[in-house]
């Protein structure tokens, strides 16, 4: 027999986006459960480089446009977060930079980007001098600044905010949807069981993965989902620790961020290489990679590392030409609320906006019934990659 389950919320994806919601939920007293499919962070989330960006990428050009702002907003929230002042308490997650470098190529387009960061930035990045740059930036001709972007671990990120929720996490499939406008019936199947879940409203935070749960509630013509494809590269050998960006003019030209992977460094690679990426053959890309990596850290030595790359889609709300959106999507259809925050920093303040469309009842379940299994943690993308070495 099915479980029978009521609630004020329900909230779908395990990724940075719904354990926000679910924990924004929880605070404003709704009975809330969240359900997962594979496990926490898989796709976007544990892709993510984990930059809490505080809108520098986006004000290159020289002008601070709404999408800069609102990252400048968000980044000032994640402040209170790690303090824990406010929010969910993240004091103690794993930070991995308290600050990044922005560098140039040594190029007139480099000048007018690094000219462009320092006028437009509310959070102003400082110039740093040759003699107090790190080893890896001293064959860079061009400027160099240190900007004040937090990097985190986001895989520590979604095992912290699991924890805050205990037992109202489970793995399961969402297999119907029947949505009223003032609530909703979710049929899911688990581990050995299944639930009917009667909620008053159902938060769909799954990113890719809303697009089938759309087509389920008969909402898939009404709400379009666009996927952006990025190849991120990967590097993996005895390499400095580095976090930061190479520009040219209004581009991010590679932006570098690093971890370690059984005692060696691991780069984790994005910015326009990562977009230029799904045109390429995999073997071609990260000959390209390597090349870009070289003209950006000329002075850094590449001998005896392994590369990889692996594919992966930003979904997001559809935009009339296709391109990033300038701010997160957050939208009721009745007693379904759609949210794709479309960057990693913005994830809080869609769960705020998300929030908005209910009232809680501080009625119904706060635990999954007995026997539900939680999903367990996603693996970063370099933890099960292949490796290979360039001549």
């Amino acid at each position: 027999m099915a479980d029978a389950i009521q609630i004020d919320a329900l909230v779908v994806g395990g990724g940075v986006a719904g354990l926000f919601t679910l924990h924004a939920l929880r605070e404003a007293g709704c009975s809330a459960l969240l359900i997962e499919s594979r496990a926490l962070g898989f796709g976007q989330t544990t892709s993510s480089q984990g930059i809490l960006h505080a809108g520098v990428k986006y004000a290159l050009g020289g002008v601070a446009g709404e999408d800069a702002n609102e990252a400048s907003e968000a980044a000032a929230m994640w402040g209170n977060f790690l303090q824990g002042r406010s929010g969910p308490d993240l004091r103690g997650i794993r930070v991995l930079a308290t600050h990044e470098y922005l560098w140039r190529t040594a190029s007139l387009m480099g000048a007018a980007g690094m000219l462009g960061a320092r006028l437009a930035l509310r959070t102003r990045p400082a110039v740093v001098e040759p003699s107090q740059r790190p080893a890896w930036l001293a064959g860079v001709r061009g400027d160099v600044l240190s900007l004040p972007e937090t990097v985190i671990d986001p895989a520590d990120l979604s095992r912290r905010l699991a924890a805050a929720a205990p037992g109202a996490i489970a793995l399961g499939q969402v297999r119907a949807i029947r949505a009223e406008p003032a609530s909703a019936t979710v049929e899911i199947e688990g581990d050995g069981r299944s639930a009917r879940v009667l909620a008053r409203r159902v938060f769909l935070c799954a990113g890719a993965g809303n697009e089938a749960l759309l087509a389920l509630a008969g909402l898939g013509m009404r709400v379009s989902m666009q996927r952006r494809p990025l190849r991120q590269a990967m590097v993996r050998g005895p390499l400095p620790m580095v976090f930061g960006h190479c520009i040219d003019g209004a581009r991010t030209r590679i932006t570098v961020t690093s971890d370690t992977d059984d005692g060696r460094t691991v780069w984790h690679i994005g910015g326009e290489l990562a977009e230029k990426g799904p045109a390429m053959q995999p073997d071609a890309f990260v000959r390209y990679a390597r090349d870009e990596v070289a003209a950006c850290m000329p002075g850094v030595s590449l001998a005896g590392a392994e590369w990889s790359s692996y594919a992966v889609d930003r979904a997001e709300a559809r935009t009339p030409d296709t391109r990033r959106p300038s701010s997160a999507h957050v939208q009721a259809h009745g007693s379904l609320v759609v949210t794709w925050p479309v960057k990693l920093v913005l994830a809080p303040r869609a769960a705020q906006a998300a929030v908005k469309h209910i009232r809680a009842s501080r009625d119904g379940a706060d635990r999954w019934p007995e026997g539900w299994t939680a999903p367990p943690l996603a693996a970063r993308p370099w933890q099960d990659a292949t490796w290979t070495r360039l001549p």
